[in-house]
């Protein structure tokens, strides 16, 4: 809820007022609504003229139909009667309120001292002097538990001795109130404290509420004056270039830290978990169904205690609804974090595990952390054991899951395994069309890197390596069974280590669209695509084409044929959506070359 109040009196108009091309109240809702944090946002508001501004820029927008002194009241009268349990206050004129403050501000409700908690909101450290001292800035002071004391626009603590090395806070208006809380104020008199400072959370404490405050120094500019206009016009200026690259020219990328390797390693995981194993948290073992009836690599997985062996098809692509579901089941069962998710499959089952180990640690669906570094809290430790070569899930910063709107991963420092676990012997007995399909993967990973705009000497090193392997593996006849095997594991590592540092390309960003429309598998799709890739790929598409021939694979044609306009449609909205492999394919200007009609004529091919 954003209380937007028109006749402000330190600044009138103040949320009218323009901020790079669109008013501070818009700024401010748009910036909440994109933090994909709440079921809903609305302004809440006295006016008509914000009311429309809101509707008109496809906000929600409530009008007040009481006159209130401050916005907690509004926004009591507001949520009366919805149906709710917690409803957080963002000020209107916060327009750079951010995913990590209100994560922060929300994560108290599940801290052990919850149930004493009323409502909490947020404060930030300052040390300018000026600020300190300065009415518009609230200040607040804690107890040892950061449950608020006190709010004052004095200095407070006020400094007798000036050589006293003390911290000053100054409270940030976001809120987060249970219901109830919030209605009790809305139902209590003003009292003095209140009517002196104009600070409207003095009245929670008055009445004794708990507020509960959490820290975070994430840069933010409220609108209080002309001079903070200017400040936030100037701080957007900086923050949404005309054109912004995605290609950051430096990238400190996390690798997965322990890794072993050899035929018959896999022997070795009791004494690598041993290590990691929590008093009373289970290790939970997520395993594609295929070896469900594979009582002799079953029998080896290292069971102990009230581990959990869990069973999942890999016949689809992983879903941000399966992580959640498999997150609230093993909440459920166990009161303890697990001591770590282990992975043991192909792609979908490593993306699976690494997805379950970073949602039992941070709120909310699986679909709000698709997207690129914005997993806040460190996953449950993860270990990664693949029993098929290609996919680099064992390697990469990524876990690719289709969503309700898009198919994409969740890129972040946290999303690597912290283990690795690559033993040949478990990829004997894949079937030929799946391990050419997944092989096929690592090969196109090394052709989108190696001829992308992002490329560099240490994804060069990398892809040039994988790639001279997949030609080893899939066209020059040298290698024994058993080489293969692992000629294909160590490939798919480099390849996804080459990946790492820049980026897959065209045939990847199109197959994402197949995958979301019709669930054809990854690596099936990657193929269909990149068999039209002649403009893009020349030489690399003629290879593959002799690989296709050589081991006589059948790619699926014509999937295209009987497309409904509205699939075509997403399908396109969907590998257009995948800004970073396009511009790594085609440069920063790639929406000049690739468009809607483009993508319509090569999926028709299809």
């Amino acid at each position: 809820m954003i209380p937007a109040r028109y006749g402000a009196s330190r600044f009138p108009g103040k949320l009218m007022k323009d901020l790079a091309g669109k008013p501070v109240i818009v700024r401010t809702y748009e910036a909440a609504k994109s933090t994909n944090l709440f079921d809903e946002v609305y302004v809440v508001t006295d006016s008509q003229v914000i009311f429309d501004e809101i509707e008109k820029h496809g906000g929600l927008a409530i009008m007040s139909q009481k006159e209130h002194s401050c916005g907690s009241d509004r926004i009591a009268e507001a949520v009366e009667n919805m149906d709710i349990d917690i409803v957080v206050n963002v000020q209107g004129d916060e327009p750079f309120t951010d995913r990590e403050s209100l994560e922060k501000v929300l994560a108290v409700f599940n801290e052990p001292d919850a149930d004493k908690i009323d409502l909490a909101s947020l404060m930030a450290e300052i040390d300018d002097w000026n600020e300190i001292k300065d009415p518009n800035t609230v200040k607040v002071i804690v107890d040892k538990d950061d449950f608020a004391l006190y709010f004052s626009r004095s200095p407070i603590p006020f400094p007798r001795d000036k050589n006293v090395d003390i911290k000053y806070y100054k409270h940030r208006g976001i809120y987060a109130f249970r219901k109830e809380a919030i209605l009790d104020f809305y139902r209590l008199p003003m009292r003095h404290l209140e009517a002196t400072e104009k600070i409207e959370c003095l009245r929670y404490l008055e009445y004794g509420k708990n507020i509960k405050m959490a820290i975070s120094n994430s840069g933010s500019v409220e609108i209080d004056t002309p001079e903070d206009l200017v400040k936030a016009n100037k701080m957007l200026r900086e923050k949404e270039p005309s054109k912004p690259s995605v290609n950051d020219e430096y990238r400190n990328f996390p690798m997965v830290p322990k890794v072993i390797y050899g035929a018959g390693c896999f022997e070795t995981l009791p004494t690598i978990l041993a290590k990691e194993r929590k008093e009373k948290a289970p290790f939970i073992f997520l395993v594609d169904d295929v070896f469900e009836s594979n009582t002799a690599l079953v029998n080896r997985i290292p069971l102990r205690f009230n581990d959990k062996l869990i069973f999942i098809s890999a016949a689809t692509e992983p879903t941000t609804t399966q992580v959640d579901e498999l997150v609230s089941k093993i909440k459920n069962e166990f009161i303890n974090l697990p001591s770590g998710i282990i992975g043991i499959g192909g792609g979908t089952l490593l993306d699976l595990a690494k997805a379950v180990s970073i949602m039992l640690t941070n709120p909310g669906s699986a679909a709000d952390y698709q997207g690129w570094d914005l997993v806040m809290h460190e996953a449950v430790y993860h270990v990664g054991i693949p029993t098929i070569s290609g996919t680099g899930a064992e390697v990469s910063r990524t876990t690719v899951l289709l969503g309700p709107e898009r198919k994409l991963g969740i890129n972040s420092d946290y999303t690597p395994f912290d283990q690795v676990v690559l033993d040949p012997d478990l990829c004997i007995g894949v079937p030929k069309d799946q391990w050419f399909f997944t092989g096929m993967d690592c090969f196109i990973h090394c052709v989108e890197s190696l001829n992308g705009t992002f490329l560099n000497a240490f994804s060069q090193s990398y892809g040039e390596k994988a790639y001279d392997m997949c030609l080893d593996i899939f066209l020059h006849d040298t290698l024994s069974e058993s080489e293969a095997r692992s000629q294909l594991m160590m490939a798919s590592w480099h390849g996804g280590m080459s990946i790492a540092y820049s980026q897959v390309g065209v045939a990847h960003a199109m197959s994402y669209g197949l995958s979301y429309v019709l669930g054809i598998k990854h690596g099936v799709g990657n193929c269909i695509v990149f068999q039209f890739l002649d403009e893009f790929y020349p030489e690399d598409v003629k290879t593959f084409r002799k690989m296709v021939e050589k081991h006589k694979i059948k790619i699926p044609q014509n999937i295209c044929k009987n497309l409904a306009e509205d699939q075509m449609e997403k399908m396109i909205t969907v590998s257009m959506g995948m800004a970073p492999l396009w511009e790594n394919a085609l440069g920063i200007d790639w929406e000049q070359i690739v468009t809607r009609e483009k993508l319509r004529d090569l999926y028709s091919k299809m």
